[in-house]
């Protein structure tokens, strides 16, 4: 992964936050408000994810989905998540990695796909703004890809891309750093992929402690 880094950008879904499970079951909710058969369990969830969530639906559909239900798979999605987000808990190891990168000189960051004010409350339930010297969620509510999104968080905190490490879970974390030109590492655990499929496109590692070593090895 080449160069020494001194800043890790965390992904929250699935990264810090234990929430897959939650994820395919507002994912079935969603499905069955367009009149979609509502098969989803986590081993084809993992088969199937992939942004832009658009042409993920479309593929559980079957079709593509027209404007009207797309806003309607997103309000149902949302209503469910945020329903059971509350109640979810962290990863484990969640806390003691933040503290051990904060020990270790790292700064630390947030960039979540997850609606931005979501974000921030999620946060701030959980009373972990305090680690990061910057939070930002999705502010276009698409389900577009990272890949811009990263490019903007690591401008605006005047980040050498080279120097930057993403602790994420998914397949489009991987190209987002790809693209930017950080490193990453991602975490299996809680992932809406198989660890095999992030294997092939980043470092991946089955837990959040293992991956904090990973981490810890490029300072």
């Amino acid at each position: 992964m080449g160069s020494v880094v001194d800043h890790v950008v965390w992904d929250w879904n699935g990264t810090l936050l234990a929430d897959v499970h939650a994820v395919v079951d507002a994912s079935n909710a969603s499905l069955e408000a367009v009149g979609a058969a509502s098969s989803l369990d986590l081993e084809r969830y993992r088969s199937t994810f992939r942004r832009p969530l658009r042409a993920f639906y479309a593929d559980l559909v079957g079709r593509e989905v027209p404007d009207d239900e797309w806003a309607r798979l997103n309000a149902v999605f949302g209503e469910h998540y945020r329903g059971a987000e509350p109640t979810l808990p962290l990863a484990d190891g969640a806390r003691d990695a933040l503290e051990r990168f904060a020990g270790a000189g790292f700064g630390q960051s947030v960039l979540s796909m997850l609606a931005h004010d979501e974000l921030h409350a999620t946060l701030g339930r959980r009373g972990l703004h305090d680690w990061f010297a910057r939070v930002d969620g999705d502010h276009h509510h698409d389900g577009r890809s990272k890949a811009d999104a990263l490019a903007r968080h690591l401008d605006t905190l005047g980040l050498d891309p080279a120097r930057v490490v993403l602790v994420g879970d998914t397949l489009d974390d991987a190209a987002a750093t790809a693209a930017v030109g950080s490193a990453c590492v991602l975490v299996a655990e809680h992932s809406t992929h198989h660890e095999a499929d992030l294997r092939t496109v980043a470092p991946a590692v089955a837990t959040l402690p293992e991956a904090v070593e990973v981490v810890l090895a490029l300072r």
